[in-house]
């Protein structure tokens, strides 16, 4: 069975929760998304991760960078979002 098939039989499939979240984050927020870091189905919920820049620097390694988790029914009605952990690009950290 294709995945398309397979994603319309059982709700949202990875990619259209991805779509959603990045369409539904940049309707809320101002900011620009860099792109997503994480993906993930728990039951009848999709929580997508989305790495985003809320303070634009020169250089761009000064860049403040942000951690969004998007949250999305099954059939990709969102259900929330929230900002988690702020850092400087290319800084390792926790």
């Amino acid at each position: 069975m294709s995945e398309e098939r397979e994603d319309r039989r059982n709700g949202l499939g990875a990619r259209g929760a991805v779509r959603t979240a990045l369409e539904e984050l940049t309707a809320l927020i101002p900011h620009t998304v860099e792109g997503v870091v994480g993906i993930e189905r728990d039951d009848d919920t999709w929580v997508v991760t989305v790495e985003v820049v809320e303070d634009a620097h020169i250089p761009r390694t000064s860049d403040i960078l942000a951690e969004y988790e998007v949250r999305l029914s099954a059939d990709g009605e969102l259900l929330g979002y929230s900002r988690g952990r702020r850092y400087v690009r290319g800084r390792a950290g926790t």
